[in-house]
């Protein structure tokens, strides 16, 4: 737990009291009974990061902060699961999904990139061509955070 509460975003941890306000409102949890806001703040209490960690159950979570608005102590469930991925991220445990976006954002300044059909319909459409204009600016941020070693080993 002293990890995750030792992060900028992570110490909503210390302010949990398993009220399980957080898991009533979150949307995902009423879609999927794995994301459980609540039951993932308990293990992570409880000691059980690693078994958080090599789940996907932070990379769930929407960041609409319902969690926020409901936890009766003020903690911020959504800003500790920003922290569980950063942690999970410098292990090296980063869905595909969301590698290939940092890829993609190091490689063309952009996070998704458009399909053949779509650039072929914005040339028969008259739009400007997509550019990777801003490409050096995007790799010089990366390589000052230090994102790019991470997304370079992914």
């Amino acid at each position: 737990m002293s990890e995750v509460a030792n992060t900028p975003r992570g110490r909503g941890i210390l302010l949990c009291i398993q009220c399980g306000r957080c898991s009533s409102g979150c949307p995902v949890a009423r879609l999927t009974g794995e994301h459980n806001p609540r039951r993932l703040m308990e293990m992570i209490i409880l000691g059980f990061k690693k078994d958080v960690l090599s789940a996907q159950l932070p990379w769930y979570c929407l960041s609409c902060f319902t969690c926020l608005d409901r936890c009766p102590q003020g903690g911020d469930v959504g800003e500790v699961m920003f922290a569980l991925r950063n942690i999970a991220v410098r292990q090296g445990n980063v869905p595909a999904g969301v590698s290939g976006q940092a890829k993609a954002l190091y490689e063309t300044a952009r996070v998704i990139n458009p399909v053949r059909s779509a650039l072929d319909k914005r040339e028969t459409m008259g739009l400007v061509k997509i550019t990777t204009d801003g490409l050096e600016e995007v790799q010089k941020i990366l390589k000052i955070t230090g994102m790019e070693k991470i997304v370079k080993s992914i």
